[in-house]
């Protein structure tokens, strides 16, 4: 009997749990809780129509201004494409000049540092006949007591 006792008293246990999960079940269907989702999706899209109205304003705002001012970009353009046709041009002057002075530089600097060689050859050349003619000159006047100065 105790053991029926206790199986009626599982059973109830279980009956009871059962209903309140049907209970809440029934609750969760009839009032369904609003997706996270959509508020989640509606921030992007705010967001998204924010970003584009903000940068339509900005094309519109920068088309305006350069409307407004087209002669003056106009005259800028100008100026600029002037500079940068002058500076060409000068360019081309100096590039022609360095193409002809190059070759002729070039030759020169050659023509010096030959002469700068032959020029060291020769005061190597001078030097050492220098001291052969001092050495010769002292072979032949050796030094004797006889010019010595008396103290």
């Amino acid at each position: 009997m105790a053991r029926r006792l206790q199986s009626l008293k599982l059973a109830l246990i279980a009956a009871m749990a059962g209903a309140f999960l049907l209970t809440a079940a029934a609750s969760a269907v009839a009032n369904p809780v609003e997706p996270q989702e959509n508020s989640f999706q509606n921030a992007i899209d705010s967001l998204t129509a924010y970003l584009k109205a903000d940068t339509n304003e900005a094309m519109a705002a920068a088309a305006r201004v350069a409307r407004d001012n087209k002669g003056t970009l106009d005259a800028a353009k100008a100026n600029i494409d002037a500079t940068i046709s002058a500076l060409g041009e000068t360019l081309s002057g100096r590039k022609a000049i360095l193409e002809t002075l190059g070759p002729d530089a070039a030759a020169m600097g050659e023509a010096w540092r030959q002469t700068a060689v032959e020029s060291w050859a020769k005061m190597q050349q001078s030097a050492a006949d220098a001291l052969d003619w001092i050495a010769a000159w002292m072979r032949n006047h050796p030094l004797s007591d006889e010019h010595e100065t008396p103290v």
